[in-house]
């Protein structure tokens, strides 16, 4: 029964903020720019680029310790020399 009252009192104090929120409204006079879409693509589109880098670099890193292959480490040539 405690439980109940609990959630019931939770519900109607959320509906009471809501209506709230509702009565104080005020317009909003902005303007949206139409790139600020291309905006959100953009910084979704890096942020999965960057998710999937870590991603790949985490793989690489275990299969290293799996199997201990060098040939799946990094490249660590030295340039070549020029004749100077």
């Amino acid at each position: 029964m405690q439980i109940l009252r609990r959630v019931v009192f939770a519900a109607l104090a959320s509906t009471e903020l809501l209506v709230l929120l509702a009565a104080f409204t005020k317009p909003a006079y902005g303007y949206v720019d139409p790139g600020s879409g291309l905006l959100a693509f953009q910084v979704g589109g890096s942020m999965l680029a960057g998710g999937l880098f870590i991603l790949r670099s985490k793989i690489r890193r275990l299969f290293r310790r799996l199997f201990g292959r060098e040939d799946l480490a990094p490249e660590t040539k030295a340039p070549p020399e020029t004749g100077d």
